[in-house]
């Protein structure tokens, strides 16, 4: 019968981890920066919710990354915390990076096609409430 109640405790981590998987950003952009460089004061909210899919123990893998309430994409992690890059379109690129416990870093980048599409850039610094 002692088994039994090692066995459940040896199960509680993974559970644990399980349940904590997912991690939401409530953010507020404090700074908005152009490819330029020029920088402003960054209006509104945004709200990031990245769910782990196929990753190993150090979180480095694939994940489900959601921005707002638009569509999941894959995003790829270096660890459980970021930072994360996806592709929402053929020409954009984005990454996330959590940058302290309560910032982060928003860079999306607009890959120029030689045509009407130019190359750019937007850099964004925010706070962000952030849960497991």
């Amino acid at each position: 019968m002692r088994i039994l109640p090692l066995l459940l405790t040896l199960a509680l981590p993974g559970a644990a981890i399980a349940e904590g998987a997912r991690l939401d950003l409530a953010c507020t952009f404090v700074t908005a920066c152009d490819a330029a460089g020029q920088c402003g004061e960054g209006t509104g909210p945004a709200r990031f919710v990245v769910e782990p899919e196929a990753i190993d123990e150090d979180g480095l893998g694939l994940y489900t990354l959601w921005v707002d309430d638009g569509p999941g994409h894959t995003a790829r992690g270096a660890s459980r915390t970021g930072p994360f890059a996806w592709e929402p379109g053929d020409s954009t690129r984005m990454q996330l990076a959590l940058t302290g416990e309560r910032s982060a870093l928003w860079i999306r980048q607009t890959i120029g096609t030689g045509g009407e599409t130019p190359s750019g850039a937007e850099i964004d610094l925010m706070t962000c409430e952030v849960t497991f």
